[in-house]
């Protein structure tokens, strides 16, 4: 049996403001402040029930591509921000959080 991937980062559940409730189909990852990204699960359409991944990071000066694809499971979708934000961040010789001295 293949072992669920386990975050590298803290993952909580996004909330857009004081008046949305989130939920566990909406979460946001972060990088200490700095928010590396988000996951959705799409409630319709030909990705129904697809997990959508966005990847974000810090202000830098290349962007890298893909920076958002679909998964089937939610964890793969963190999985692949998480790379997103790992390359993104070498690309331009920076350095996270999770990055060894």
């Amino acid at each position: 049996m293949t072992e669920r991937y386990q975050p590298l980062y803290p993952w909580r559940r996004t909330r857009i403001d004081e008046d949305h409730v989130p939920t566990d189909e909406d979460w946001s990852g972060y990088d200490g402040n700095v928010s590396i990204g988000r996951i959705q699960k799409q409630p319709h359409g030909p990705m129904k029930d697809k997990w959508m991944w966005s990847a974000h990071g810090p202000r830098v000066r290349e962007r890298l591509t893909p920076h958002q694809g679909y998964e089937v499971e939610g964890r793969e979708a963190m999985r692949k921000v998480e790379d997103y934000y790992h390359r993104l961040m070498r690309h331009n010789k920076l350095r996270g959080s999770r990055d060894a001295d």
